[in-house]
């Protein structure tokens, strides 16, 4: 079968080239060469395979328009794991050349360390690794990626950032929502205990603090989309970063609030970081903002001289509604960075 050639640059402007045949996506072909470009689901849901295509013809197939948008769609933007080529393509990848690997990814045991329910509807998740094949337990990961976790006795992956940093212990913390019957919330809520063993694979994804000089950096948070937000902070607190930054983290309820002691001390501690704690449909208790995250976060940019990087993490209403205000202020897109909940195959 005839094969067309794929040219894929990434951000700091490494390549790498290989064939793909008419009846392969693009992530399939890579596989066949060795060849692990980022992905997840592998089913056109959570935006994780995304990329640029500048030149060549291609057929895309069965996405989901919250991971790949009609106006994307147009500009040239393709995913990967759907993307069939129709002549020989170029491609820019929005991540660095060091994100590609050239061997499957491994996976490791974890063990339960601890189950606390946080909220009406989040649970945090400790898990503790086990050494690996060299005995080492660290843990290595680009805060804001995500990893791949398997419910114990069954084949059954969901995909969760860690809240926390790197760390030589092994140590992992996600923040989880509970679904209404979701798989993994029925795990968590009615089964889970410490000393259970599950697989993680990973890390994955794109997401993550992009160096931009002093611009300040705005991050906004839906529900659990803090996980890879906080991780991304507490990163700059350990670098001393020094750019003006703001955590807007938004929840519907009072009682679906939470972590905010953590992310007050993490403000006391850092002299640049703000953090707005918003829930939308408040009382008179409620000692931080009330309101919904996004007027909280127009308003605040009425009020800012420069145009800030902003990162968004949560559902895609919070998102698409993100954008709007974004582009009410001049923001432009290329300082935008994202990763959208979307279905359980995809990120969080």
């Amino acid at each position: 079968m005839s094969a067309y050639q794929i040219k894929a640059t990434t951000q700091d402007g490494g390549d790498v080239d290989f064939d793909c045949r008419l009846d392969e996506d693009i992530i399939t072909a890579a596989l066949r060469h060795d060849i692990y470009l980022m992905s997840s689901c592998r089913e056109g849901g959570c935006a994780t395979c995304k990329a640029l295509c500048t030149d060549g013809d291609y057929e895309l197939k069965c996405c989901s328009v919250q991971a790949l948008p009609p106006d994307e769609e147009e500009e040239g933007q393709v995913l990967l794991c759907k993307c069939y080529p129709r002549s020989d393509m170029v491609l820019e990848l929005p991540y660095t050349y060091d994100r590609i690997s050239f061997e499957e990814l491994g996976s490791r045991e974890g063990v339960v360390a601890a189950v606390n329910l946080l909220s009406s509807n989040v649970v945090q998740l400790i898990l503790e690794l086990k050494p690996d094949e060299s005995g080492r337990k660290a843990i290595q990961f680009t805060p804001g990626q995500f990893m791949e976790l398997t419910i114990p006795g069954t084949e059954t992956v969901r995909s969760y950032s860690p809240a926390n940093l790197p760390n030589t212990e092994g140590r992992l913390e996600f923040l989880i929502r509970l679904l209404p019957d979701g798989q993994f919330s029925n795990y968590l809520k009615d089964t889970a205990k410490p000393g259970d063993v599950m697989r993680v694979q990973g890390p994955m994804g794109v997401f993550s603090a992009v160096e931009n000089g002093l611009r300040p950096r705005f991050f906004i948070a839906g529900g659990t989309g803090i996980a890879p937000v906080v991780s991304m902070v507490r990163r700059m607190q350990e670098w001393s970063e020094p750019q003006e930054s703001r955590i807007y983290f938004g929840v519907t309820h009072m009682h679906e609030a939470f972590y905010t002691d953590e992310l007050k001390s993490l403000e006391a501690a850092m002299n640049n970081l703000k953090v707005k704690l918003c829930v939308w449909h408040a009382d008179e208790t409620w000692p931080f903002e009330c309101g919904n995250v996004i007027d909280v976060l127009r308003t605040d940019l009425e009020n800012q001289s420069l145009k800030p990087d902003i990162y968004l993490c949560g559902p895609p209403g919070m998102v698409d509604a993100a954008y709007t205000v974004c582009d009410q202020f001049s923001i432009p897109k290329s300082q935008i960075y994202l990763e959208k909940f979307l279905s359980s195959s995809g990120a969080h």
